[in-house]
């Protein structure tokens, strides 16, 4: 069969299959015309200071780092869901809730996608990411607001859904694909952070970098091209997939992309990533390889 041909039966088959009221992307048009709507919260994740600049109209300001906390020595590990809960029932989120996370700008789609992960792994079945993130919104000529929003509490309890998260003896146990969302020279071992312990990557892992997600615009690419990525590098949306980075952000940008975006249903991410599993002595990174 031609690859042309294959890639497009490919994409074809990640066509997403799942149950949602509103998409996995959304872009500043939609979160305009839905602003009157009860169901919908705005969470801005942005810096404060940056909140009261201007946000959009009715959003909630929750600084990401209540989604991802340093624990047990790792930077980016889930918060403990009885707290989440509390910070959710605070923002007014409840399990009916439209929830749209909002980030800076285009370059902090990862961080997002992040904070996304976190409220799909407590139980809510309908978050998105805004496309482009707050610079989008300004650069629509969307209406800013500078009034502080404190929703009515809700009575919103987690349920985990820990098949969303993988563990390091899920990804040494693994037979099935797993990606390495970092940048190539990170992949190929030519840097690396001072917190991993060791160059290169995962062996057997595909590079397949978080930064391809967003075009030039720093707006998510459509959903015809993103399917075709992973198809080009042979992965299978069937069999189950693994996603690591360096401290579990980058890995989240392409499970929401795969999982919520693609509708693939077998996607675990990693928040441990290469800063657990390379202080592991009996794994060994393979760097100048592909795979």
């Amino acid at each position: 069969m031609k690859k042309g041909l294959l890639i497009l039966l490919m994409v074809a088959l990640v066509a997403p299959v799942f149950a949602r009221d509103i998409d996995a992307v959304v872009n500043a048009e939609w979160v305009n015309a839905n602003l009157s709507n009860a169901k919908l919260v705005v969470i801005d994740v942005r810096k404060v200071e940056d909140y009261k600049a201007g946000h959009i109209p009715g959003a909630v300001s929750m600084l990401g780092a209540a989604f991802y906390v340093p624990a047990k020595g790792l930077s980016n590990e889930l918060p403990f869901m009885d707290d989440l809960s509390d910070e959710l029932a605070d923002a007014g989120v409840n399990a009916n809730s439209w929830v749209v996370v909002v980030e800076s700008d285009g370059a902090r789609f990862a961080w997002a996608a992040r904070v996304a992960w976190t409220l799909a792994y407590a139980g809510l079945d309908n978050v998105a990411v805004l496309s482009g993130g707050h610079a989008a919104w300004v650069k629509a000529g969307k209406t800013l607001s500078t009034d502080a929003v404190k929703k009515a509490g809700s009575d919103f309890q987690a349920k985990e859904r820990k098949t969303y998260l993988a563990l390091k003896a899920d990804v040494l146990a693994t037979k099935g694909q797993v990606i390495d969302a970092r940048t190539y020279d990170t992949y190929f071992g030519l840097v690396k952070q001072s917190f991993v312990a060791q160059a290169g990557h995962l062996p057997g892992a595909f590079a397949m970098p978080a930064a391809w997600i967003t075009n030039a615009e720093g707006l998510v690419k459509s959903r015809d091209e993103l399917a075709r990525i992973p198809a080009a590098l042979g992965l299978d949306p069937t069999v189950e997939t693994i996603t690591y980075c360096d401290s579990g952000v980058l890995c989240s940008a392409w499970w929401w992309i795969l999982k919520e975006y693609l509708g693939w249903t077998n996607v675990r991410s990693y928040d441990g990533s290469s800063q657990e599993i390379t202080a592991d002595p009996s794994v060994v990174y393979v760097p100048y390889v592909w795979r």
